[in-house]
């Protein structure tokens, strides 16, 4: 099972967010409009995400777990890419097993720093935000991933009174 230490917070401006985020990485950015269903998953979340990048299509399966707490929090996940000629099937049998919990529509700008997945955010009916995902490493501790996620927090400029606690999906279905 993969790990990453995450936070997730609101942005007061998101083209600052994003400016700064390409300044610290040095990298260029990636845009990917983003689909999420989520299903009522007895524990964790799950979900079925299509991402279109540069016009290309792809759709992957997600599980994870973490603590809906504000600041970094360890999350466990699994995620595998879904084949295309089953995923119609798939989506069926996951709906009709589990039912829909709802879907979350978004525009993530992606910039890659090291270890860490900065995503900057735009969700349809809620606003802009960022996660931090800072992927850990077999050897690495939750707390290592802390430290890192709250330097990258801070150098982008985002105060700890933004940070939120649980998904999006959360925020959309209150």
């Amino acid at each position: 099972m993969s790990r990453n230490v995450e936070i997730k917070a609101k942005v007061q401006n998101h083209d600052e967010t994003v400016r700064r985020a390409v300044d610290i990485s040095g990298e260029k950015p990636t845009i990917l409009k983003q689909h999420d269903i989520f299903y009522e998953s007895p524990n964790g979340r799950l979900k079925m995400r299509s991402v279109e990048e540069n016009g290309v299509a792809r759709t992957e399966l997600i599980w994870y777990d973490r603590p809906d707490v504000a600041g970094p929090k360890l999350s466990q996940f699994n995620k595998f890419d879904v084949p295309a000629e089953i995923l119609d099937a798939l989506k069926l049998s996951l709906q009709s097993s589990m039912g829909v919990k709802g879907e979350v529509k978004k525009t993530r700008t992606l910039v890659l720093h090291g270890q860490t997945r900065i995503h900057i955010d735009r969700v349809d009916g809620l606003g802009d935000f960022m996660e931090l995902e800072v992927c850990l490493k077999p050897e690495e501790t939750p707390e290592y991933g802390e430290k890192v996620a709250h330097e990258i927090r801070e150098q982008l400029g985002v105060t700890e009174d933004d940070l939120l606690t649980g998904a999006y999906m959360d925020m959309l279905k209150k």
